[in-house]
C-alpha cells in the first residue's frame, strides 16, 4: 500500500495544507498573547485558560511540523551545506530585521529615557546580541514597556532556542549517518522520551534547567513529527483515527505520559488535516498561500506592546484586530522583501560555501 492511499501526500508535490495550518497556529498564538500583554501572567479566567491550552498546542504544532518537513528533507538530501543554509535562512534573516528594527526604532520612540539616554545604557547596546545570540531572547529594554503589565520587548522568540537546537541535533545526526538509517529516527525518538519522562519525573533542577526543561516538551515533539515521517507507510490518516488518539489524550492529560501522547494525537490530526483535499480554488488558494506565520510569529508581540502602551484601556477585541491587522501588513512585506529574497539567494550562497570548503587547507590532500 502507497503512503498516498494511507493519506499521507507527497510533500515534493505541494498538495498540502501545512502552510495554511503553520500560518493558523501564528494567528492563534497572536490572539492568546492579545488576552495575555494586557493582563500579564499568570493569566485567569476560564477562557484565557481554555485559550492559553490551545496556544500550547500549536506552539506544539509548529515543531511536530518542522520535524516532519526536515526529516522529509534530510531524507532526500545528503548536502549537509545546503541544510545548514537553509536552517539559518529560515530563521535569521527575518529575525535580523525584528531584532534590530525593535532596537533602533521602536525602543528610541517607546522609552522614557532621552534618547541620548536611551543609546549610552549598556542594556541597549547589549540587547541586539543577547536577542540575535538566544541567550535571552526575552530581554527588556532600558524605559521601554515598563508601565505595562510584561515588559518583555518580544516573548516569543523565546522557542526559536529550542528549534535551532533541534536542527543542530538533526544536523549533527544525519552528519554521523544515524539520521538517514531505518533504526535512527526511532532510536533518537525514543531517546527524546526517556529524557522528557527523566526530567518531569525526578524534576530535574540545576545549569540550564529552564532549557532542559522546554526540551524536554520540544525535543519529542519535533522528533514526533520525524517519526511520523519515517513511518508514513505504517501509519494511516483517517478521521476515525483523529478522534481516536484525541480520546487517548484526554485520557492521559496531567500524566507523565500525557504531553507525549498529546503530542503524538496532536501529529495524527495536524498531518491529517495538513493531507486532506480541498476541493476547488477554495483548496487552491488553501495550498498555494504564502508563508507568513515566522513573519506573524515574530511581528505581533511588540506591536501589541505598542498599543497597549499607547491606549491602557484598550479593549480585548480592539487590541486583537489592531494586532491581527497590522502583523499581517508586516509580515506580508516581511515575506516579500527579506524572506524570499533571502531563500532565492540560498543556491548562490550554497555554490560560494562549497566553494570555499573545498578550497580550505583541511580539504587539501597532499601527494
Amino acid at each position: 500500500m502507497t503512503t498516498t492511499a494511507l493519506g499521507h501526500g507527497r510533500l515534493e508535490d505541494r498538495l498540502n495544507n501545512f502552510t495554511a495550518l503553520r500560518i493558523g497556529f501564528a494567528f492563534l498564538i497572536l490572539y492568546g498573547h492579545s488576552l495575555m500583554i494586557p493582563q500579564g501572567l499568570p493569566m485567569e479566567g476560564t477562557w484565557a485558560s481554555v485559550i492559553d491550552t490551545i496556544v500550547q498546542y500549536a506552539l506544539d504544532g509548529f515543531f511536530i511540523l518542522s520535524g516532519y518537513m526536515l526529516a522529509a528533507s534530510l531524507a532526500k538530501s545528503q548536502d549537509m551545506t545546503s541544510y545548514w543554509l537553509a536552517r539559518s535562512l529560515r530563521i535569521f534573516p527575518g529575525l535580523v530585521i525584528v531584532v534590530f528594527a525593535c532596537w533602533l526604532l521602536l525602543g528610541p520612540i517607546m522609552t522614557n529615557l532621552s534618547i541620548s539616554a536611551y543609546f549610552a545604557s549598556s542594556q541597549s547596546w547589549a540587547y541586539p546580541f543577547l536577542t540575535l545570540s538566544q541567550l535571552n531572547p526575552q530581554g527588556e529594554l532600558q524605559g521601554v514597556f515598563e508601565h505595562n503589565a510584561i515588559n518583555e520587548i518580544n516573548r516569543p522568540l523565546w522557542t526559536i532556542r529550542y528549534e535551532l537546537v533541534c536542527y543542530v541535533l538533526a544536523g549533527v545526526a544525519a552528519g554521523l549517518g544515524v539520521w538517514r538509517q531505518s533504526w535512527g529516527i526511532p532510536a533518537i525518538f525514543a531517546a527524546s522520551l526517556i529524557a522528557s519522562f527523566s526530567i518531569q519525573v525526578f524534576t530535574y533542577t540545576g545549569p540550564l534547567d529552564e532549557t532542559a526543561g522546554a526540551m524536554a516538551r520540544f525535543g519529542p515533539a519535533f522528533m514526533t513529527g520525524a517519526l511520523f515521517y519515517r513511518l508514513k507507510h505504517l501509519i494511516a490518516l483517517t478521521a476515525f483515527g483523529s478522534v481516536l488518539v484525541l480520546l487517548l489524550a484526554y485520557a492521559s492529560f496531567g500524566t507523565p505520559a500525557g504531553i507525549v501522547v498529546g503530542q503524538l494525537a496532536n501529529a495524527y490530526v495536524l498531518l491529517w488535516l495538513g493531507f486532506k483535499k480541498i476541493p476547488g480554488s477554495m483548496g487552491r488558494q488553501v495550498r498555494d498561500v504564502k508563508d507568513i506565520s515566522y513573519g506573524v510569529y515574530i511581528l505581533h508581540w511588540p506591536i501589541g506592546q505598542m498599543a497597549v502602551a499607547l491606549n491602557p484601556g484598550i479593549g480585548i477585541g480592539t487590541l486583537f484586530a489592531v494586532m491581527a491587522s497590522s502583523t499581517l501588513i508586516m509580515a506580508i512585506a516581511l515575506r516579500h522583501f527579506v524572506e524570499e529574497p533571502a531563500l532565492r539567494a540560498k543556491p548562490a550562497l550554497g555554490v560560494s560555501l562549497n566553494s570555499a570548503i573545498n578550497r580550505s587547507p583541511s580539504r587539501v590532500v597532499y601527494n
